[in-house]
């Protein structure tokens, strides 16, 4: 039996048994792409500098004119690096940023990030919020008007994009529709910041209300977005959990997200598509609840937080499952054989029977393409059905 890599990802989702474990990455950080691929003859920094020395006075506003092909460019060229590699899928996302200065940029839901360059690439380091209260999220709305068609069309022409620059590769790695800084979950949060959320959770339900029905509107339209152009995968990028478990009180997930999540699994489901949770931490006491939700995937299993066998056992006919391959030591400064342990203890843990896809946990700027190739071929050798491990 031979599968495409959509189709290999496609059997995985329906807890099926493909001709091997499909292999994926929920993104690919543009400094590594460009250690795979290449230096490019500019990078994002080299354009911020060209409009800074020509316009002086308006550079920012002219970056923010031309960030969607500025997005374009950089994830198409992370797909093809992932394509080069050996993967089966990997993900991006148009993401509405508003470029503030060289060091610094926001969003439309209130983000702040220092703006770090990496070789040349941009990487936001999230560090705060804007809304504090009720009163901010008033003025933000105002300073800030967001119409969802409009970003639906630039959500759009985004993809379309990518795809017209990943023609020749098209049939051969899945495209992941994602929203790993647009979800649910964090730019609610973020946008304010914790310590005013958990405030807010308290004494302002009315707005956390407010707020968590923008972000889920907003993804809806993002993920239609996506679905016109053909996605079939989408991956939902919020964290839920830390180290210590569940990030705020499971209660407040039941009142706030399980309603939202099932809202857009039932909207994806109804497009044909398939759902999955990405989420850092500890979710073993939220097993259940990511199901519920109707995910069709559960993907990070952060080592050593989680029990590969313990989720396997508990959801594992429910769910596929997705990583456990850690970022840490073992994709980063680990030896050929730790990595190849890893592969093999994840695929022994989840494999049998179908429902589960190999992928690092999370990606980061300083994850080593020499063990990423060790990933791959450790995943191509073992993972072929039936397993054997």
């Amino acid at each position: 039996m031979t599968n495409s890599s959509f189709e290999r990802i496609w059997a995985a989702l329906n807890l099926e048994e493909p001709d091997r474990v499909p292999i994926h990455t929920i993104n690919i950080d543009g400094n590594v792409a460009d250690k795979i691929l290449g230096k490019p003859e500019s990078n994002t920094f080299e354009v911020f500098d060209n409009l800074a020395e020509q316009y002086p006075d308006t550079w920012v506003d002219r970056v923010n004119e031309i960030f969607n092909a500025i997005e374009i460019s950089v994830f198409a060229k992370c797909v093809r690096a992932g394509y080069e590699i050996g993967m089966d899928g990997v993900g991006i996302q148009y993401i509405p940023f508003i470029l503030e200065s060289r060091e610094e940029m926001t969003d439309l839901f209130g983000k702040r990030h220092k703006l770090r360059d990496i070789d040349g690439n941009p990487y936001p380091d999230y560090y705060g919020g804007y809304i504090k209260d009720r009163k901010d999220w008033e003025e933000w709305k105002e300073k800030h008007p967001i119409d969802l068609d409009e970003e639906y069309q630039k959500a759009k022409k985004f993809f379309k994009g990518v795809q017209r620059k990943l023609r020749d590769i098209k049939d051969d790695i899945c495209i992941i529709a994602q929203n790993a800084l647009t979800s649910i979950f964090p730019p609610v949060w973020q946008g304010m910041g914790m310590a005013q959320f958990a405030r807010a959770l308290r004494n302002d339900p009315e707005l956390i209300e407010e707020r968590f029905r923008f972000t889920t509107d907003y993804n809806l339209k993002m993920f239609k977005a996506y679905a016109d152009c053909g996605a079939k995968v989408f991956l939902e990028g919020g964290d839920i959990a830390h180290s210590q478990g569940p990030m705020i009180n499971p209660k407040y997930f039941e009142k706030y997200l399980k309603p939202r999540y099932q809202e857009v699994a039932e909207a994806i489901h109804s497009w044909g598509g398939k759902y999955i949770l990405h989420t850092d931490g500890d979710v073993t006491d939220m097993l259940d609840f990511i199901v519920d939700c109707n995910f069709d995937g559960l993907q990070c299993l952060e080592p050593p937080l989680v029990d590969p066998y313990y989720v396997k056992e508990q959801i594992g006919d429910k769910i596929c499952l997705s990583g456990n391959i850690d970022t840490r030591h073992i994709l980063f400064n680990a030896e050929k054989n730790e990595v190849v342990d890893a592969v093999k203890d994840a695929i022994k843990a989840m494999a049998h029977g179908g429902g589960y896809m190999l992928s690092p946990a999370n990606f980061h700027p300083e994850i080593s393409v020499e063990n990423l190739e060790w990933m791959i071929e450790a995943g191509l050798k073992y993972g072929e059905y039936p397993i054997e491990l």
